[in-house]
C-alpha cells in the first residue's frame, strides 16, 4: 500500500455540491426512460410477461450472509460498515441484456445483493426499507461517461440489441472477434470499449469479479465497490472458460451445480477517491488509478450450499424482487450522472414489469421471505 492512502486526509471527502449535472441531464434521462419503456413493451408483447429492461435473465438467486470486518481503519468504516456485524443478504445473478438470450452469447454478467436490516437515513426519502442494495457487473467501467453520452450513442445501442436475434448477435461477435485478432491487435489498436464486451471471453460467472462502474458515497468518503472470489472453489473458477457445446441457459446450470457441492466466499473491497481531477464523479468511463489507490476489504459474502434456482425461488427472485443501488443509506448514496440516470431507469422498469406481471413490489425485511 503506497503512502498517499495511508496518510489521513489524503482522501477526498464527500460534501454536498460535489456533482455537477448538465442543464439538460433531466430531459436526456426523460428520453431514455421513453426508448426504454418502448424496449419494456416489446419484450411483454413478444414473451407475454414483463421482464428488466437491463438484468433480465437470472442465473441463480442466492442466500447468504455479509459480515462486515473487524478493525477496518476510519475510512472504510463507514456507514453500514462503522460496526462489524452479520447481515442476511439476497443476491440476483444475471445477463445484463434486457433480452432472454442463450447463455453461449458473451456479454456482460451482474450481480445485485441486497442486505436485509440496515437502519439508518435512507438516499431516497420516501424510502421506508431497511435494506441496502449494491449493483455491480463484470465491466469495471461504465460504457458511457454520463446520461448525455448514453441519450446521444447508448440509446441506440440498447434499442438495436433488444432487436436482434441470438444468431445475429453471435456471428457479430466472431466478426469483431476475428478483425480485433486479425487487425486491431497486430496495429496496437483496440476495439471501443462499447464493442469489446462482445468479445469477452463467456466465463464461469461465479469466478467473476463485479464492480460498481459508477462511484458511491462511502460516509464521509467517496467509492468505486467490487467483489472479487475469496474461497478456494471460486478462485478455481475465476477466467474459467463455459463450455462451447453449453446448452441456453448454461450459466444457471452451473451455479446450480456449484452450490450442490460447495459453499462459497467473495470479499466485498472498495477504492477510495483520492484526486476528483483523475478520479471523476460524473464520467463514469474514466479508470482510477488502482496505483494511487488499492481496492481494500471491507466485508465478506459467504453462500452456503443450496439450490439457487427452485422454481419458487425463481419466480421470487426474477418476478417479484427489485434491485435499486438508490434503495439503501445516504452514506451510500449513488454519485454521478450515470447514477442519476439508472435511478429513473430503475424506478420505471420495475413499475412496468410489476403492473403487466400483477406481481407484488415486496422488499424482505427478514430472510425468511426468500424462498427455500
Amino acid at each position: 500500500m503506497t503512502d498517499v492512502v495511508t496518510v489521513a486526509g489524503t482522501y477526498e471527502r464527500f460534501r454536498e455540491g460535489i456533482e455537477t449535472p448538465r442543464d439538460d441531464e433531466d430531459a436526456d434521462i426523460e428520453k431514455i426512460v421513453r426508448v426504454l419503456r418502448s424496449n419494456n413493451e416489446r419484450a411483454y408483447r413478444k414473451n407475454k410477461r414483463g421482464l428488466r429492461d437491463a438484468h433480465a435473465k437470472g442465473h441463480g438467486i442466492l442466500r447468504g450472509e455479509l459480515e462486515v470486518l473487524d478493525d477496518l481503519d476510519d475510512e472504510l468504516a463507514q456507514g453500514m460498515f462503522a460496526t462489524p456485524r452479520v447481515y442476511p443478504i439476497v443476491a440476483r445473478l444475471s445477463s445484463t441484456s434486457g433480452a432472454i438470450r442463450s447463455d453461449q452469447l458473451r456479454g456482460v454478467r451482474g450481480l445485485g445483493v441486497k442486505v436485509i436490516g440496515v437502519d439508518g437515513e435512507r438516499a431516497l426519502p420516501d424510502d421506508t426499507a431497511n435494506t441496502q442494495d449494491f449493483i455491480m457487473v463484470t465491466h469495471r467501467e461504465f460504457l458511457f461517461a454520463d446520461a448525455h453520452e448514453y441519450s446521444r450513442r447508448g440509446m441506440a445501442v440498447a434499442w438495436t440489441l433488444a432487436r436482434l436475434s441470438d444468431t445475429v448477435l453471435k456471428r457479430g461477435s466472431e466478426v469483431l472477434d476475428a478483425l480485433n485478432r486479425r487487425v486491431l491487435d497486430p496495429l496496437g489498436v483496440g476495439l471501443p470499449h462499447t464493442l469489446s464486451v462482445f468479445i469477452a471471453p463467456n466465463t464461469h460467472i461465479l469466478g467473476d469479479t463485479f464492480h460498481s462502474s459508477a462511484p458511491l458515497r462511502h460516509g464521509d468518503y467517496m467509492v468505486k465497490m467490487r467483489l472479487v472470489p475469496r474461497s478456494p472453489e471460486v478462485r478455481a473458477l475465476v477466467g474459467a472458460p463455459m463450455p462451447d457445446n453449453g446448452g441456453v441457459n448454461a450459466l444457471a446450470e452451473s451455479v446450480i451445480d456449484f452450490f450442490a457441492l460447495h459453499d462459497a466466499e467473495y470479499e466485498l473491497q472498495v477504492q477510495l477517491c483520492t484526486d476528483l481531477e483523475s478520479m471523476p464523479i460524473e464520467d463514469a468511463t474514466k479508470e482510477w488509478d488502482h496505483r494511487r489507490s488499492p481496492y481494500r476489504p471491507v466485508a465478506v459474502i459467504r453462500y452456503p450450499r443450496q439450490n439457487p434456482y427452485t422454481p419458487e425461488r425463481r419466480a421470487f427472485g426474477d418476478d417479484v424482487l427489485s434491485f435499486n443501488s438508490w434503495r439503501g443509506l445516504d452514506a451510500h448514496r449513488p454519485l454521478g450522472s450515470i447514477n442519476r440516470l439508472k435511478k429513473r431507469v430503475y424506478e420505471a422498469s420495475s413499475q412496468y414489469r410489476h403492473q403487466v406481471n400483477h406481481a407484488p413490489m415486496l422488499e424482505p425485511s427478514d430472510e425468511s421471505q426468500l424462498p427455500t
